[in-house]
């Protein structure tokens, strides 16, 4: 089966105290299934689904840092994650134009990773 993109809903659960308003979580449905995202501010998200897996990609450009998860249909957590936190280590795997690159082969090399 190929890798195909989708675009989920997101939902941003968040909890009000006389604090202040804090984000519980970000939620990915996709065919009726939750999932907890893991992203943040100024994070591009990309999601694509192959069979029964999903994979989150997630990538910050202004804090040179990428994620990916991997979340098996029904699992609401992902079942597995690889991250790079330097533009450094980014740009040691995909080379210095490694923000030209599309977000699927991105995807498809950081699965390597995930193994």
């Amino acid at each position: 089966m190929a890798m195909i993109p989708i675009i989920p809903d997101l939902k941003l659960h968040t909890h009000q105290d006389k604090e202040g308003i804090y984000i519980n979580s970000l939620i990915m449905k996709h065919k009726g299934n939750n999932y907890h995202l893991y992203a943040s501010t100024k994070d591009f998200i990309y999601i694509f689904s192959e069979s029964i897996a999903l994979y989150a990609l997630t990538i910050n450009r202004e804090h040179g840092t990428i994620g990916l998860n991997a979340y098996m249909s029904p699992e609401p957590f992902p079942i597995n994650s690889f991250y790079m936190h330097s533009t450094k280590a980014i740009k040691d795997v995909f080379g210095p134009k490694w923000e030209q690159l599309p977000a699927l082969d991105i995807t498809m090399k950081l699965i390597d990773y995930l193994i």
